[in-house]
């Protein structure tokens, strides 16, 4: 049984050496081809373990007869065709919420970024100019944060921002009252939550319902000095009315660690935006990768696929 991995970088030793018990383990290495590179041997391979750089679509799937297992290290999953890979026999194996402290951390990372100034400060002071007014930041304590999702990063996300000092706020219909209290999060509706949050992250998983959720009309309704960080899903955010939305100060700033379409380049709206917009802030997915997430997560894959094809 064959493993390809095409992400080599978020699979270390521990979790290779896991796919090689269960037979060959092959690296491809990243790069702007992986998509076609993968089509051309797929059909060789009985376990694909990625990220979220490679779409899993029809004709990829069409094209891994072999296939058995897509190992996942990932907590979304809406670059796989799950329906697809379903009718195909094919297993997805993710991580279900499972890794949520470097997501966690890595909002207030975005946060810290829009409220510190921490960056432009510092090339201001590398190019000999000491300048201690326009960089004068706000504290996070007092603040209301807003999260849209209270799942298990949510939920995490949630328990930081407790620790600042900040009244938080949530928005989530699938989840009972007792979650909310568990994790001293008032409910409310999403409306409600965007007119009065200070800061407002999103934490959702990406569906019909969710696409594009964020256009103008919710940024009106948060207030003129409200920030906004993405972390889950770049489908969620209208990315055309989030620069509108900035450029004419309808909210304060925003900062995204994902997109529509990745890998993005150059012309994309947000990086045009990021170029000229100085409270908009974008990272290229980095919200999950520390290198100890990194040795968990593949590490948690590698084990379940094991798991399930040795039925387990």
């Amino acid at each position: 049984m064959k493993t390809l991995i095409t992400m080599p970088d978020y699979f270390d030793e521990s979790s290779r050496n896991i796919f090689q018990e269960l037979g060959e383990v092959d690296i491809i290495e990243y790069s702007r081809d992986l998509r076609e590179s993968v089509l051309n041997i797929i059909e060789d391979y009985s376990i694909l373990a990625i990220k979220v750089d490679l779409k899993i679509d029809k004709e990829m799937l069409d094209k891994a007869s072999n296939l058995k297992v897509i190992a996942s290290a990932t907590t979304g999953v809406n670059h796989i065709d799950l329906d697809y890979a379903k009718q195909k026999g094919v297993e997805v194996i993710f991580l279900k919420g499972t890794n949520t402290s470097s997501t966690a951390e890595y909002v207030f990372a975005m946060l810290f970024s829009l409220y510190r100034r921490v960056y432009p400060a510092r090339n201001i002071l590398l190019q000999g100019i000491w300048d201690r007014v326009t960089f004068i930041g706000s504290s996070l304590d007092g603040k209301t944060f807003g999260i849209v999702g209270l799942g298990k990063i949510g939920r995490h996300v949630a328990k930081i921002a407790n620790g600042f000092g900040m009244k938080v706020v949530a928005y989530d219909p699938y989840l009972s009252e007792s979650v909310f209290r568990e994790n001293n999060v008032e409910k409310k509706e999403l409306g409600d939550l965007l007119k009065v949050s200070d800061v407002v992250t999103l934490h959702t998983f990406l569906n019909e319902e969710t696409r594009k959720m964020f256009d103008m009309s919710k940024f009106k309704l948060m207030k003129e000095n409200a920030v906004l960080i993405n972390c889950s899903r770049g489908e969620i955010v209208n990315d055309e009315d989030l620069v509108k939305a900035l450029k004419e100060k309808v909210i304060a700033g925003a900062a995204l660690d994902v997109f529509d379409v990745e890998p993005i380049d150059g012309n994309h709206i947000l990086v045009q935006g990021a170029k000229v917009l100085k409270n908009l802030i974008i990272s290229p997915h980095l919200a999950g990768s520390t290198n100890e997430s990194i040795k968990e997560s593949g590490k948690y894959v590698a084990e379940k696929t094991k798991a399930f094809l040795r039925g387990s």
